[in-house]
Formats: C-alpha cells, sequence, structure tokens
C-alpha cells in the first residue's frame, strides 16, 4: 500500500477526534522508550494519554480483585484498542499517531479463583515491526509531511497505527484504521495474526467503524481517500465472501470517519471536511474545513441503484449512533458539531468551546418531499455513542455516550428525548460505554436496556486503572463490579464485548 486514499485518508481522520481532548491530568511517566525526542513534551504524551512501555501477559501476576459481583451472563472478554507509541516520535506527536494497543479483560464469573484476567498487546503491524527492528520511531505523524521517499518506493509514507477500534465478524477479530487495512486479532492471545486483504477481494482503506447487520449478518463497510473514487462502499456477506463493491459518486474528496446502515440502505454524510494538501505542508493537517460547499446526507440503496442525497445544516460529524427506517423516512442520529475540530488538527489537548462540543442531534429524512428535520437531542459535550449490536440498523429507544472531557457517561431516551448522566469520581476519567444485552430465554422478552455497560475508568494520578461494569436500565452511580487492574491504561477509542461462545 503506498500514499493513495489508504493513508491520506487516515490522516484526515487523524485530524480531528470530534471534540476528544480534556486538559491534561496527572500521572503516568514516559516509558524507557522515551527517553529522549523532539516532542515528548507533547500533551498527548502525558496524563491521560501518557503510554505504557510493556506488554502483559494474559492472566500474569496475581488474581484480580473483584469489587461486587461480575453479572452472570458476562462470560466473554472485553477487548478497547487505543494508541500507544512504541517509541519517542520522529517529530511532532498527535494523538492519533501512537501504534495501536489492544487491551483486553476476560471476563468468567463461574470460576471463583480467577473471574477475571487481564492484558495486553500492540498491534504488530508491518510499520510496527519495521521500527522495532530499528530501536526507533521512522515513520512521521499526522502533524508532519508524509515519508516521500517511501511514498517514491511505493511504500507507506504514514504509517498503519491499527489504533482506533475493533470488529468481530465470521470469527475474526479485526484491529482497524481507515487509512488502510485491517489486520486480524487473535482474541484468545491478543497475537497479530497478519494484515486481513479479505482474500485480495478489497484494495486500498477500509472504515474504522464497518456495520455488521444483526438481521442478515451482512457486514457493510467502506473506503476514501483523496482521489477518486472518492468514496467506495464494500458488503460482505454473512459467509465472509465481499458480494458487492460500489463508487459513491461525489463532487470532491472529504473525510468520511463513520457512516449508519438501515435495512435497504447505507447512510453517508458529505460534509465540507475536505482534503488539503496546501494544509499539510503548513502543518496544518490535512483536513480543511470549507463551509462555502454544502452539507447534505445520501442514502445509498444496499442492494444497488441511485444515490438520494438531501441537504442539511453545515455541520461537521464523526460519528453516528445509529438509523433506521419508518414508513416513508430514514432516521439518523449523531454527533455534529457546528464546525470541523481545527484545534484538535493542530495537536492542542484543550477542551473546546462549549458551543463547538459535539451534541446529539436527530435527522429526519422525508424521502418523498426531500425535506430533513433536524432535532437537537442533548447538550454539547457528548460522543463515542453505542448501542445494542442488535439494535444496528433498527429502531432504536436508547444509546449511550461519553462525556468528551472524559468525565462521565450519559444515557438518552430517544423517545422521551430525557438524558441521565453517570458522573466520575472528581478526577477520573472514563471510556467509551460497551453495551451488553441481557440474555432472554424463549419464555420471555426483556427492554431495550435492559444489560450492562462495560467501560474503563481511570483513576487520578496514574493509579492503577478499574474496568467497570454498570446496570444499564438503572444507570446506579456505584457499579455492579469493580475488577482491579494491574497497571494504569492509557486513554484510547473503540472497544466490543465478544460473548465466550464466540471464542470457542
Amino acid at each position: 500500500m503506498n500514499l493513495s486514499p489508504s493513508e491520506f485518508d487516515r490522516r484526515k481522520f487523524l485530524a480531528t477526534a470530534s471534540g476528544l481532548v480534556p486538559g491534561v491530568m496527572a500521572g503516568g511517566a514516559l516509558g524507557k522508550a522515551f527517553a529522549a525526542g523532539p516532542d515528548t513534551k507533547s500533551q498527548f504524551l502525558q496524563g491521560i494519554y501518557a503510554p505504557v512501555d510493556s506488554e502483559l501477559s494474559i492472566g500474569g501476576g496475581d488474581p484480580l480483585r473483584v469489587t461486587g459481583k461480575i453479572p452472570e451472563n458476562l462470560r466473554g472478554v472485553y477487548l478497547r484498542n487505543g494508541p500507544n507509541p512504541h517509541f519517542a516520535p520522529k517529530g511532532r506527536y498527535h494523538w492519533f499517531d501512537g501504534d495501536g494497543m489492544v487491551h483486553g479483560v476476560w471476563l468468567d464469573p463461574t470460576d471463583t479463583r480467577h473471574p477475571a484476567r487481564y492484558g495486553c498487546r500492540w498491534v504488530q503491524t508491518a510499520g510496527f515491526v519495521e521500527e522495532q527492528k530499528a530501536n526507533k520511531a521512522i515513520y512521521p505523524g499526522l502533524m508532519e509531511m508524509p515519508d516521500l521517499a517511501k511514498v517514491a518506493l511505493g511504500q507507506d509514507g504514514y504509517k498503519n497505527a491499527a489504533n482506533t477500534s475493533l470488529c468481530w465478524h465470521q470469527g475474526k477479530l479485526l484491529a482497524l484504521w481507515e487509512g488502510g487495512s485491517p489486520h486480524t486479532i487473535d482474541p484468545k492471545t491478543l497475537k497479530t495474526l497478519g494484515r486481513e486483504t479479505f482474500r485480495d477481494a478489497w484494495k486500498g482503506s477500509f472504515t474504522a467503524h464497518p456495520k455488521v447487520d444483526p438481521v442478515t449478518g451482512e457486514m457493510v463497510f467502506f473506503g476514501y481517500g483523496p482521489v477518486k473514487p472518492y468514496l467506495r462502499m464494500g458488503i460482505m456477506d454473512a459467509k465472509g465472501v465481499l458480494t458487492r463493491q460500489s463508487d459513491i459518486d461525489l463532487p470532491r474528496s472529504i473525510m468520511i470517519h463513520d457512516f449508519a446502515i438501515t435495512p435497504d440502505y447505507a447512510v453517508f454524510l458529505d460534509l465540507p471536511q475536505t482534503f488539503s494538501f496546501s494544509n499539510l505542508a503548513l502543518g496544518k493537517g490535512v483536513i480543511a474545513w470549507e463551509p462555502r460547499f454544502p452539507s447534505r446526507i445520501g442514502l445509498i440503496p444496499r442492494k444497488g441503484g441511485n444515490a438520494l442525497w438531501f441537504p442539511i445544516t453545515t455541520a461537521s460529524v464523526f460519528h453516528t449512533l445509529n438509523a433506521w427506517q419508518e414508513p416513508g423516512k430514514v432516521v439518523l442520529v449523531a454527533c455534529r458539531m457546528p464546525t470541523y475540530p481545527a484545534d484538535v488538527l493542530a495537536g492542542k489537548a484543550n477542551d473546546p468551546a462549549p458551543g463547538d462540543r459535539p451534541q446529539l442531534y436527530k435527522y429526519e429524512i422525508d424521502i418523498l418531499s426531500g425535506k430533513v428535520r433536524e432535532t437537537q437531542l442533548d447538550d454539547p459535550g457528548t460522543d463515542m455513542p453505542r448501542v445494542a449490536d442488535s439494535r444496528i440498523g433498527q429502531p432504536t429507544r436508547f444509546g449511550y455516550t461519553m462525556e468528551t472531557d472524559f468525565a462521565g457517561l450519559r444515557k438518552h431516551d430517544l423517545k422521551q428525548v430525557t438524558t441521565s448522566r453517570l458522573p466520575m469520581p472528581s478526577g477520573w476519567a472514563c471510556g467509551e460505554p460497551v453495551f451488553v444485552p441481557a440474555p432472554k430465554s424463549a419464555t420471555e422478552s426483556i427492554t431495550e436496556d435492559e444489560g450492562h455497560l462495560i467501560t474503563l475508568a481511570q483513576p487520578e494520578s496514574g493509579k492503577p486503572a478499574e474496568l467497570w461494569i454498570v446496570d444499564a436500565k438503572s444507570f446506579d452511580k456505584e457499579p455492579l463490579a469493580r475488577i482491579h487492574l494491574p497497571r494504569r491504561i492509557p486513554a484510547g477509542f473503540h472497544g466490543i464485548f465478544v460473548p465466550a461462545k464466540d471464542l470457542n
């Protein structure tokens, strides 16, 4: 892979974090690999962002202490991806540059001696292995120009960091980074099994946010970049076979971090966050905010047909919560910002002004009239949205988000248009909430919010982290279980829960 849509598209995402940039907190010294380097004083290498300097073997050390009780249905593994640079940066550093490290907590409440085990490993991408052999950073970060010498040789100008998210499909665990190919990870050992090319059926970049349809088992995904085709959608069937590739016509190259699906459509946001090589040359990142261009939502038929586009108010969006169909319309819920977060692009770890923070919005698209109704659902300062995986593409009442200062979680009742808040203790930082539904028998049903939220919780002053398990229905302040982990864990991005039955 060379510097094509693959590499630049991820870098463009790297040009924004949807407002997830709190002030620096105390705690977490830099590891031994950071004894020297031109940008080791970066805010993104300190406090809650500070990397850890080693992997930990799964289940190594003393048994983990558990406060409370792990719910019996939570047999499986919670996994979270995030940036953790192995070496001091070559130049200016941004949070999104760090090598992917997957943290795992294996849960088995039936095991009285070891109900929880922890381990973490770096994702062994080609770039990671290359730097490991050189014993130093080789690749530039998003704040720098790509390595043009490598590009001239047809090699990566930026490193595929595999640090953004995780996806489970057809018995495979994928570590994702939207500027390049996924990497397959062994969910039992966290060993990197190699780059995933889907039998060489898919070329170029691959989104960090694919959607797995809970009804059909299909995985819908896309790739985008600065040269045509600017956007390409793919569909993998329930057997892991690529059944569709289609180019989506766009008037210009743009950054698209996330999208949504319904039973009939893939839902894309065409927003004025454009590729700009002049910005990159000036050290401003590769994405420019150009609101003179219109904003719109596109409905792309999953089974083929013409795209439908609908104008909307100019905005910037990184993450969608969900989408679904109602008679005559499509509903999209997403975290919207009024402008592209330029400060994040500039590498500033400061919380944006209140009015610039992302907030939950609902877009109701009337297919016949072509009109879109836009409704604010919550106050600013919320992102990293999640729903139950079984509700993806289906009508949804409840969603969950993380506050963008890492200070708490929110539960959203989309029917009543209300928000409940679960604040963290003073000085603590939480992560994205992952929802795991409660089990149901053949003779009973459960409500949509019956289940548990799992999130990493980092105490102040760099003390060891905890895994919190929260009752999603009651949303009580006190977790059902707090699993005390053996080390602090740097702030990261997206995670999943894989049930034990799927690991066998």
